[in-house]
């Protein structure tokens, strides 16, 4: 039997609808020696009958299946199963383009890297069109020298790609040496699994195209969940905050980087609660306990990678919950960069298809059709501000009925 080169780690729960979208992306992928590791966590719906029958037609794929336990478990079951000299965890309703494989397990050989790491685009799944998200690997902090590892990356280890899993391939050795698993957590699982890898790895590449497409829903609504979880986030940062601080590597400086990287999944986390009550019990929360944890209280502006963090962080510190999310209403404009970027990144993925259909003008029917995406596009993302200003207006309206 041929030695298995990359283990894919599949997660599975209930996930029918993209599921034969996910794994054709993956068994078609140039590097062959692989195997695909799928697991059942719990479905309820036809994803394990899918699955078996994928299992019927391609060897290399394997089926688990276990009781809902979460993503974290999962991958931690298909780790305990895995062969391959590399072993990389994908999701379920996502998709891959061709040699996403070949190149990270290429670059990983040449620079002898145990983790290889590469760009991602986002997928809108209401209109069914791809776009560059910057967040998943910000190539400006990537070292020109591969490969890096914390020593050249300093107040930046941990904030120039995010704590997803699925755009990294990690030496299965190096993960089993470092006795390295995610966490039992329903959400968040993956933070301390990545962020101890990118802290512990001697030497990490990057692959700078972007080999992952990453499935969002606009119209899913999560904060009946995420009220569910709330605390999940802290709880996992907390752990690698425990785990860093044994560690005499621990410098000041990549102390600075992990506090950096806690504000946006904290507020994050805060701004998608359900209701008022939830929201203010985490303001509080965050504000009597966890910002002085993390190390967020006290600090300078230049401590911060953005300045929009530390205006935040400020006012919770001097306000009370009412008065931030007034400050939020009002600011929300220019607190929408994330949008404003995916609005420069649609612009210029509009060049490009302009440029592409240039051979093809003649065909107006065909350009029409493209132009009305593009138009969609841009209706969805102004939708996204609209919405989450209405979310700010009701909570407002709710606390000061109380």
């Amino acid at each position: 039997m041929q030695d298995i080169k990359v283990s894919v780690i599949i997660p599975v729960y209930n996930a029918e609808d993209y599921l034969e979208q996910c794994l054709d992306s993956v068994l078609s992928q140039t590097l062959r020696e692989t195997e695909i590791i799928c697991v059942d966590d719990g479905s309820t719906d036809s994803s394990g009958v899918i699955l078996e029958e994928y299992c019927r037609r391609d060897p290399r794929v394997r089926v688990l299946h276990q009781k809902n336990k979460f993503a974290g478990c999962a991958r931690n079951l298909g780790l305990q199963h895995a062969s391959g000299k590399y072993v990389i965890f994908w999701d379920s309703d996502d998709f891959f383009a061709p040699a996403a494989l070949e190149k990270l397990y290429l670059k990983c050989e040449e620079d002898q890297a145990q983790i290889g790491i590469c760009g991602a685009e986002k997928y809108d799944n209401e209109i069914g069109l791809s776009y560059p998200a910057g967040e998943y690997l910000v190539k400006s902090r990537v070292p020109e020298k591969m490969p890096f590892s914390k020593e050249q990356m300093g107040r930046y280890l941990f904030n120039f790609c995010s704590n997803v899993p699925w755009n990294k391939l990690f030496l299965r050795s190096f993960v089993l040496e470092n006795k390295l698993e995610f966490q039992p957590l329903r959400q968040a699982n993956d933070v301390f699994f990545s962020m101890m890898a990118l802290f512990l790895a001697e030497r990490m590449t990057v692959v700078p195209e972007n080999l992952i497409f990453y499935r969002f829903f606009n119209s899913s609504s999560l904060s009946g969940r995420v009220s569910e979880t709330r605390y999940c986030t802290v709880e996992a940062f907390r752990a690698v905050l425990h785990r860093l601080e044994q560690d005499p590597a621990f410098t000041p400086q990549i102390r600075q980087s992990f506090s950096n990287k806690t504000i946006g999944p904290l507020l994050s986390t805060m701004r998608q609660q359900g209701d008022i009550a939830s929201y203010e019990e985490m303001y509080l929360y965050y504000k009597e306990t966890v910002l002085a944890e993390f190390g967020l209280c006290g600090q300078d502006k230049e401590y911060f990678n953005s300045e929009q963090d530390y205006e935040d962080l400020k006012r919770i510190q001097e306000c009370s919950c009412m008065e931030f999310l007034l400050y939020q209403a009002q600011s929300y404009e220019r607190r929408f960069k994330m949008t404003k970027g995916e609005k420069i990144a649609l612009n210029r993925e509009y060049g490009r298809k302009k440029k592409e259909l240039s051979d093809v003008r003649r065909e107006l029917g065909q350009a029409k059709r493209e132009n009305r995406r593009l138009q969609q596009v841009e209706s969805s993302i102004v939708y996204k501000v609209g919405r989450t200003i209405t979310w700010l207006l009701r909570m407002i309206k709710e606390m000061l009925k109380r």
